[in-house]
């Protein structure tokens, strides 16, 4: 047996569940076993060097497909296969969550005047659209990875112009694959990848 395949297999041996679609979802959350609630970190309070600037700035609901508009951890044993850990679940839906960790951690950085989700405080100066493209535990290279994707784009809410769009990707091997050690995980890439959201942003939108 390859190692690759010894690592699926282990993987679903944790008693992983395979997702068929929302309804599938929906069934697992109504389970009568409780499921442990995790969250991430937002990036702490920084020290601002700098005058804070009277811009606005409100994240939008980020978009992604049916497995990610859950509250479920999810893996991928395989490119076209989607299990869940049974016994965890994110104290949100991941999309809710992300917006939340986006929101905090732009205003922590104190270079706004105003951080909020969309549809609160008044009109924004630059609006965050947010494509979630991964947000998951994979099986790449005969090593069991978190990989967290999302394309960010800045628009100007005045007129809808694209301010800037661009990519990021963040990832780390996990040496255990029980709940605790891949959301330790999970907070580790998500640090990383808000980081480099924030400097993008402040540099995008001159703040």
């Amino acid at each position: 047996m390859t190692i690759r395949r010894s690592l699926r297999y282990g993987i679903l041996g944790l008693g992983l569940t395979a997702l068929a679609g929302c309804s599938t979802l929906s069934s697992i959350q109504s389970a009568s076993t409780p499921l442990d609630t995790f969250e991430l970190t937002p990036l702490p309070t920084g020290v601002v060097t700098t005058s804070r600037s009277r811009r606005q700035l409100e994240v939008a609901l980020p978009t992604a497909t049916g497995a990610l508009s859950s509250d479920r951890i999810l893996i991928k044993p395989t490119a076209l296969q989607i299990a869940s850990l049974p016994d965890g679940r994110w104290v949100n839906e991941t999309t809710e969550l992300v917006q939340l960790l986006l929101v905090r951690s732009l205003a922590n950085s104190g270079r706004f005047a105003l951080v909020t989700s969309a549809g609160l405080g008044p009109p924004p100066d630059f609006v965050l659209m947010t494509d979630l493209r991964a947000f998951q535990a994979e099986v790449i290279n005969d090593r069991v990875t978190v990989v967290i994707s999302s394309t960010m784009t800045l628009l100007r809410d005045t007129d809808d112009i694209v301010i800037s769009s661009h990519r990021f990707t963040n990832s780390s091997f996990v040496t255990d694959t029980n709940a605790e050690s891949l959301v330790d995980a999970f907070d580790q890439v998500m640090t990383r990848q808000l980081a480099d959201v924030v400097a993008w942003i402040v540099r995008s939108s001159g703040s």
